[in-house]
């Protein structure tokens, strides 16, 4: 399969609820709007930013779809599909390929983990086959689904077998195996960098889009990091990669990247409501001591608001 690879950046977006934990899709369209205003080249829907794991195979699909309406060329949609039943992600390839995404994603499964490349390979297969002519990326993030495999022996057995294996979500901190995976057969696959806290260095071993938490809401931030370094300016690049650092840990000071990222994005103007147990949400008063901290690592002139 010839997959169209993904330049720029990708947002892996929040899943808004009611105070009541009930979805809110109202709001996805003006989600979408400031995204595209930022410049987000896509999104990848009910990964583990959209809690996807922690909601019903209805809801993955309404939320799927009340993304779709924004989808075209310059902003491509990836649902991710990952669950811990091949049955439940086969039934979300099929409803994603139905309401016509770009692609699915799937991470590895986070119970009985596959231990090598052959049963990783056929753990993906029987998702990936559901929809035998729609793009298939693995999500690779052994740090929350303990599937420690090596991704290039992975692709290099994948692509054997699964004839829709487009590439990998690499979220894992082992950038060496991923410019192997960069660099496998000639550049076969898009290796979509994961880590928002390294992409200056994602950019170094080749990577050319990436998707991220952070993206939601530090789009222009890192727009003008993929620029500075498209213009060879390495040390300017570097220079907004530490502000980028800096206002991360901030966020992950919440408690975790979806908590702070979600108060982060009501603070821009999009309320995406609160997290999902077992996920921690934050008081009011922690909501206020947030903001505080990065009005002082300049989050707000950072990012126009």
């Amino acid at each position: 399969m010839n997959t169209k690879h993904f330049k720029g950046l990708v947002a892996a977006t929040f899943t808004p609820f009611h105070p009541d934990g009930s979805l809110n899709l109202e709001i996805i369209p003006s989600y979408a709007g400031m995204l595209k205003e930022d410049g987000v080249k896509g999104i990848f829907v009910c990964g583990s930013s959209g809690e996807g794991l922690l909601m019903e195979p209805e809801e993955r699909k309404a939320v799927v779809e009340a993304w779709m309406p924004f989808a075209d060329e310059q902003f491509r949609v990836i649902a991710h599909v990952g669950s811990t039943s091949t049955k439940t992600s086969r039934e979300l390839v099929r409803h994603a390929s139905a309401v016509g995404v770009d692609s699915v994603g799937c991470m590895g499964p986070c119970c009985f983990q596959p231990k090598d490349v052959k049963g990783l390979t056929a753990y993906c297969a029987e998702i990936a086959s559901a929809a035998p002519d729609l793009p298939f990326y693995y999500y690779h993030i052994p740090g929350t689904s303990g599937v420690y495999v090596k991704m290039d022996e992975f692709l290099e057995e994948a692509g054997k077998v699964i004839p829709n294996m487009a590439g990998i979500k690499y979220t894992w901190s082992d950038l060496m195996e991923m410019m192997e995976c960069i660099n496998l057969d000639q550049g076969r696959y898009d290796i979509l960098h994961g880590h928002d806290e390294t992409i200056l260095a994602g950019l170094l071993f080749g990577a050319k889009a990436a998707i991220g938490t952070t993206y939601n809401f530090l789009a222009p931030l890192f727009n003008e990091l993929i620029e500075k370094f498209q213009q060879r300016d390495l040390e300017g690049a570097l220079e907004i990669q530490k502000k980028a650092n800096l206002l991360i840990r901030i966020m992950l000071s919440a408690g975790s990247a979806i908590t702070g990222g979600k108060a982060m994005m009501k603070m821009k103007g999009i309320d995406c409501g609160p997290c999902r147990l077992p996920l921690p949400n934050i008081s009011g008063n922690q909501y206020i001591q947030l903001e505080m901290q990065l009005r002082q690592a300049g989050y707000f002139s950072l990012t126009g608001l």
